[in-house]
This record gives C-alpha cells, sequence and structure tokens, in this order.
C-alpha cells in the first residue's frame, strides 16, 4: 500500500471527492487542513499549490482531484470504480467532467456573486479574485448551471445510478459536487459545524428541477459512503 497524505479543505467537495474514493479502496491516508486566506502561504510552500485537494503519493505531488482518483485506480485496483468496458469507462469520465468541471465550479461563481451581496468578506473578496468572479462570468455560469440541473434532475429519477447497473465514480464524484448546488449532506452523513451550513446553501433557491437530487445524493451517501464524514483529528 502507498505512503498517502490528503491536504484538504474540509467542506469543499474536490476534497470530499478524494476522501471517499480513499476510503472505498480501504486506503490508510494521513489528512492536514489548507486554510483559506490565512494558510495561502503555507499551502504554497509545502505544496507549490494554491488550491486542495493535494494528494502526496509515495513522494508524488498531485494537486488535481481528477489526477489523484485516477492514480488511486492504477495503484489501488480493487474495488474498482470504472467500469471495464470502455463505452461506460468514457461515460463515468464525461459525467466527472461535467460535475467537478462545470457543474460546481459555476454554482461555486454563483455562491460567489450572493457572498458579494450579503458583504461576507474576507471569503468574497478572496475567492473573487482567485476564480474571476464578475457580474457577467456570474450570469453565464448562472445560466449553465441552471441547464446542466435541470437534465441531471431528469437522470437521475430514471435510474439509481448514473452508469449502468452499479456504483461508479459517476456517482461518487456527482454526488459530492452536488454539495455546491443542493447544500451539504445532513449532520447524520457530513458532520459540518451550524455555523459554516449557511455558507454552503442553495445558490438557485428552492428550484423544481433540484427535487429529485437531494434524495438521490443522500442515498447514495448512505449506500456507498460507509461512514458519517467528519473533519481530520
Amino acid at each position: 500500500m502507498p505512503m498517502l497524505k490528503v491536504v484538504e479543505l474540509y467542506p469543499s467537495p474536490w476534497s470530499e471527492r478524494l476522501r471517499w474514493v480513499l476510503d472505498c479502496k480501504g486506503a490508510r491516508y494521513e489528512r492536514a487542513t489548507y486554510q483559506p486566506i490565512a494558510g495561502e502561504a503555507e499551502h504554497r510552500r509545502t505544496t507549490g499549490l494554491t488550491t486542495a485537494p493535494v494528494l502526496f503519493a509515495d513522494g508524488a505531488v498531485i494537486g488535481d482531484s481528477n489526477a489523484a482518483v485516477d492514480w488511486l485506480e492504477e495503484k489501488i485496483p480493487a474495488p474498482p470504480l470504472l467500469p471495464a468496458d470502455a463505452r461506460l469507462r468514457a461515460t463515468v469520465r464525461a459525467w466527472e467532467i461535467a460535475a467537478a468541471e462545470t457543474m460546481a465550479p459555476a454554482a461555486r461563481l454563483v455562491k460567489i456573486g450572493e457572498w458579494k451581496a450579503r458583504d461576507v468578506q474576507p471569503l468574497a473578496g478572496h475567492f473573487a479574485a482567485k476564480y474571476g468572479w464578475s457580474p457577467d462570468v456570474e450570469a453565464r455560469a448562472d445560466a449553465l448551471l441552471r441547464r446542466f440541473v435541470s437534465d441531471l434532475g431528469r437522470a437521475v429519477e430514471r435510474s439509481p445510478y448514473l452508469v449502468g447497473d452499479g456504483f461508479t465514480r459517476a456517482d461518487l464524484t456527482v454526488a459530492s459536487m452536488l454539495s455546491t448546488v443542493v447544500g451539504m449532506p445532513g449532520d447524520d452523513l457530513f458532520e459540518l459545524d451550524a455555523g459554516m451550513r449557511p455558507l454552503f446553501g442553495l445558490p438557485l433557491g428552492d428550484e423544481p428541477d433540484l427535487a429529485a437530487l437531494r434524495p438521490w445524493r443522500d442515498q447514495i451517501y448512505r449506500r456507498h459512503r460507509g461512514r458519517r464524514v467528519q473533519p481530520a483529528g
């Protein structure tokens, strides 16, 4: 088993995705916390990066959750989280990219706009600068997000799993990233200080298209997360 360490931003869906894969694989790993704003300089010094999560794996520094979960799939192949069939594998990857590279970043931009409107500082200013927020960027992200979420809501109503007949990284990734759209999982599934929960509320409000997404996400957690998620320490 390789020596593994994760530097995480605990509530981040990208950090949760990586932890979930590690836990599914039965991997033992150390956890270290990245603190936005106050910990930026230290994070750059120790990782060479400005984002989290970061996976330290047998001397390698992997600062992208897509690359990290692929590394884990290669090094710890059992249990598999990607189908053997090439067409199904490609479909899983398409869902992963859509969720991790489009849905969640778009929702983050909409949430930053909400933070700015509420003057949630210094978070709003810090993340607006870090992720290139502007009113026009937010408007485009909002439109894209609403279209994607509408299709996703219909997709999860048709089957308990997104690809094939079983649990894959598509389900794991989409379930993780949905915290940016439907809010964090409840305290029975994901421990989070009550004061933090409003920061991760619903960027689209109470949209009808979201109705199927929260119960689907929570069902995936209950079936396949295996434990209540808790902070390091």
